[in-house]
């Protein structure tokens, strides 16, 4: 198969793509959950979960609890919230440990907790502006983009910008859905016809955006890169300074969830994972 042939295959998937309307909505967000530890992160904490419910009109409720393994109480007390804002590493200093460990404790939240999280790290000087200006990083657990798009929606609508990051990794097989039935290695294809599938990745999630852009206030941007997903978005958002937010799969062992792992690790900013 020629690059030309890849093109037109790209193209059509594209039109398929965009042609099906996606039925993009902002996510329901009623109750948020701030859980603090008693560390020097829980004014962040605070100040997230507020511009969070500033935004969405949620209620915040505090949890905080003194014993050695509070998971349990606090999946009880989650239950009923679609958001949980948690500092990581979790009782313990962010500077010293935040890039080595998220901690036992948001480890098995992770695992365990079907909410969307988001990770506190460093102090938020804005955390309104912050919150409302998200990148959303596509490739991050790509079953769950649209749900991650939604999330951010929430936040971004009313005024703010969000970032759509479509990215292709040579590195990383190209999955046979997006080319047919066809299993290829990227490494084959030229940069034109990886920039082609970056586009067409996001193709359906921008045509939804755009679409209601003046209905929601908000700005869209999207940028396509080529390389590691997790690095790209790291890089991108380290220019922009705001939420990173990315699909996550619960199986702490599946490359999505890994990912995100890295990209909590690697990021100063918080990181809404949905």
């Amino acid at each position: 198969m020629t690059d030309s042939d890849l093109k037109n295959q790209l193209l059509q998937f594209e039109a398929a793509r965009v042609g099906a309307p996606l039925a993009l909505q902002p996510a329901k967000v009623t109750n948020v959950l701030a859980v603090r530890d008693g560390t020097d992160q829980d004014p962040t904490v605070l100040a997230l979960a507020g511009a969070f419910a500033l935004r969405s009109g949620a209620v915040v409720r505090e949890f905080y609890s003194a014993a050695a393994d509070p998971l349990d109480e606090l999946l009880k007390v989650a239950s009923d919230c679609q958001l949980l804002v948690v500092p990581s590493p979790f009782r313990r200093d962010y500077a010293a440990e935040g890039q080595q460990s998220l901690s036992t404790t948001v480890d098995l939240l992770l695992a365990r907790c079907p909410a969307a999280i988001c990770l506190a790290r460093a102090p938020v000087e804005g955390a309104e502006r912050c919150v409302t200006h998200p990148l959303v990083a596509l490739q991050i657990e790509r079953h769950r983009k649209v749900e991650a798009t939604e999330v951010a929606l929430t936040f971004a609508m009313g005024g703010g910008e969000i970032m759509l990051l479509s990215v292709v990794d040579p590195q990383r097989p190209v999955r046979s859905e997006e080319m047919v039935g066809r299993s290829l290695d990227p490494k084959d294809l030229s940069p034109d016809v990886l920039h082609g599938l970056a586009t067409a990745r996001a193709a359906a999630l921008t045509a939804a955006l755009q679409r209601h852009a003046g209905e929601w206030r908000i700005g869209v941007r999207v940028q396509f890169g080529l390389g590691d997903a997790v690095k790209l978005a790291l890089e991108q958002n380290a220019k922009r300074g705001g939420l990173l937010v990315a699909g996550r799969n619960r199986d702490a062992t599946t490359p999505g969830a890994q990912d995100a792992r890295r990209l909590v690790l690697g990021s100063r900013w918080p990181v809404l994972l949905v």
